[in-house]
């Protein structure tokens, strides 16, 4: 377990990282995002951000970690930088 205060856009959240070893030699990522602010419409939005952006920088770690292939996904989605709030 690895906790992180991480920024957003509706204010800080907690970030909890677990890596569990699988018999198979392989790693499970899972990744608990809590203490999301706001009506409940933007939590939600906040939520389901913050899911895609894990979800697609795990995929790229994947590819470049299983398979040595650097698939540039977030300069390619963000080709104009990434905004600082």
């Amino acid at each position: 377990m690895n906790l992180q205060e991480w920024p957003g856009d509706g204010g800080a959240t907690t970030i909890d990282w677990t890596f569990t070893a699988r018999q198979d030699g392989t790693t499970f990522v899972s990744i608990n995002n809590s203490g999301f602010s706001g009506e409940a419409d933007a939590m939600v939005e906040q939520a389901l951000d913050a899911t895609e952006g894990f979800a697609f920088v795990l995929a790229g770690l994947k590819a470049l970690l299983e398979h040595n292939i650097r698939l540039n996904l977030v300069p390619d989605r963000h080709p104009g930088g990434i905004e600082k709030h």
